[in-house]
C-alpha cells in the first residue's frame, strides 16, 4: 500500500487507472464526474472529483475491478482537546 498526501491523492489515482488500461470515456451528468472504462470488468463506473481520501480512492479502485491500494493517512498523535490533566 502506499501512502500518498492528500493533494496527490487525485493524480496518483488517474495514473494508477491509466496504467492499468482505464481510460477515461465521458464527463458525468452530475458536474465534477467523469465516466471511465475498466477493462478488468468490461463497463464503465464513476470518478468523481475531487478525490479528497485514501478511502474514496480505493473504493474507486474497487468499482474498476482492481485492488485497493491507498492507505489512510496516519493519525494526528496530538490530542485533540486541552489537556484532561490535574495538577
Amino acid at each position: 500500500m502506499t501512502v500518498i498526501p492528500r493533494g496527490r491523492i487525485e493524480m496518483a489515482l488517474r495514473e494508477r487507472l491509466e496504467m492499468a488500461g482505464c481510460h477515461p470515456v465521458r464527463d458525468g451528468i452530475d458536474p465534477g464526474a467523469e465516466i471511465w472504462f475498466t477493462p478488468h470488468l468490461n463497463r464503465e463506473f464513476t470518478v468523481p472529483y475531487p478525490v479528497v481520501s485514501a478511502e474514496a480512492a480505493n473504493k474507486i479502485l474497487r468499482a474498476a475491478g482492481m485492488e485497493q491500494s491507498f492507505r489512510p493517512r496516519p493519525a494526528d498523535p496530538r490530542p485533540a482537546g486541552p489537556s484532561s490533566r490535574r495538577t
